[in-house]
């Protein structure tokens, strides 16, 4: 019995230090392959950075535009006035044709259009209505946004202004006038983004991607490494003390979880804290949030590093899927309006449920309670995939050891000689 007990204790301690050995071994490949080094480190280092800068500030203020004044009115010229003194506008002409304002703006001079009908000064003294065009730039929908939201505003302040008048020539005390013609006052508060900014909302999404797709990418760079530097081609060495599936697995993925463990405090933690994208989330839910994608990430990554026989292959994952996860994110395309077949796709990728788990966070201040739903998918993709990635791996082993079994009474010297190098 206590030979019993001393045998599976050394067995653990044997699993135990064979699995911290490749670990080791996995850190020592990483930090000796350049290209691995650039896409691990370089890409998530720098990106964030970069994506701040170019998306710095993040709402459009003063959109230039140009003004057709048909009525020019004193009315009209206090319109003008008054939307030029808005943050979202900036008037750079007032006096041109409609003719003259489109050519200003196919030369991209400006980027909106507003004319002001003739009739505009004698519909409001009368108590007609009176229409104001605006024609906003639709290839970037922030130039639309900004037109509209000034348009808008000095267009209810103006008529606001006449109907307080009105009243009080009637006799109407100026408090009186104006909760007659503004009985409902609306306040806008917002929920989520409360800086109303892009950067705040897509680039933390994006940052999850770069997790997940450098993540990915680097692991099956490795594996195609590997598979070079073997003498035929294996991805798991010849070396009989790596043999075990759970112990390959395991020391793999505890190095790549250190290092982007540490890299996810600076890039979801650090970068939203620099550039003010707001960070309602606490830490305690980050971690629950962050440990199973990073888990489920490196699992996925090692079950594809299999089909991967050189450096290259990999890279190609990496072009042909960026794009179509970040629209199957759902942050650029809302998911009620994704047909069942892709909703079934999202769910395949890590990112997918992180990236909504972390807005609902940081956006809206959402507890661990209030994220289950993407956490517990994660943790269930973080299951399946280490259950495939044992899968692959361990078919790799079986492989390998009867690729090893061969050719240890192969009668050619070379080839045991390659062999026992590889060992």
């Amino acid at each position: 019995m206590k030979n019993t007990k001393i045998t599976i204790g050394s067995q653990i301690r044997e699993g135990i230090s064979n699995t911290l050995r490749i670990s080791m071994r996995e850190f020592q490949l990483i930090f000796k392959d350049v290209g691995v080094m650039i896409l691990i480190f370089a890409v998530p280092l720098i990106y964030p950075m970069l994506y701040s800068f170019i998306y710095y500030p993040e709402v459009v203020r003063d959109l230039p535009i140009a003004v057709v004044d048909l009525s020019k009115s004193s009315d009209s010229r206090q319109y003008i006035r008054d939307l030029d003194a808005t943050p979202d506008v900036k008037v750079i002409n007032s006096s041109v044709s409609m003719a003259d304002a489109i050519n200003l703006f196919k030369k991209r001079q400006v980027r909106g259009i507003v004319q002001i009908p003739e009739t505009f000064s004698s519909d409001m003294a009368l108590g007609r209505q009176t229409t104001v065009s605006a024609y906003a730039d639709m290839e970037f929908f922030l130039y639309y946004k900004a037109l509209v939201t000034a348009t808008s505003f000095v267009s209810l302040e103006t008529g606001k202004h006449i109907q307080v008048k009105n009243l009080t020539d009637k006799g109407l005390t100026e408090q009186q006038a104006e909760i007659t013609a503004e009985p409902f006052l609306m306040v806008d508060n917002a929920m989520a983004n409360r800086g109303g900014g892009f950067a705040s909302y897509g680039i933390p999404a994006a940052l999850i991607l770069i997790i997940q797709q450098t993540l990915v990418i680097a692991i099956g760079i490795m594996a195609g490494t590997a598979r070079e530097r073997h003498v035929f081609g294996t991805l798991v060495p010849l070396d009989r003390k790596r043999m075990g599936t759970l112990r390959l697995v395991i020391g793999k993925s505890a190095a790549y979880f250190t290092i982007y463990a540490l890299l996810c405090v600076y890039m979801l933690g650090m970068i939203p804290e620099w550039f003010g994208y707001g960070r309602d989330a606490g830490l305690t839910e980050l971690i629950a949030l962050i440990t199973p994608f990073i888990l489920s990430s490196v699992f996925m990554g090692l079950t594809l590093s299999v089909i991967f026989k050189n450096r290259e292959s990999s890279m190609m994952l990496y072009l042909f899927t960026s794009i179509p996860l970040l629209f199957l994110s759902g942050i650029i395309w809302p998911l009620a309006n994704f047909s069942p077949v892709w909703l079934v796709v999202r769910e395949i990728f890590p990112s997918s449920n992180a990236i909504f788990g972390y807005i609902k966070m940081n956006s809206l201040g959402a507890t661990i309670f209030e994220t289950r739903k993407e956490i517990m998918s994660l943790w269930i993709q973080t299951g399946v995939y280490f259950l495939t990635a044992c899968f692959a791996y361990g078919y790799q082993v079986n492989y390998t050891a009867h690729l090893r079994s061969e050719l240890a009474s192969h009668p050619y010297r070379e080839i045991r000689k390659r062999m026992a190098e590889e060992m």
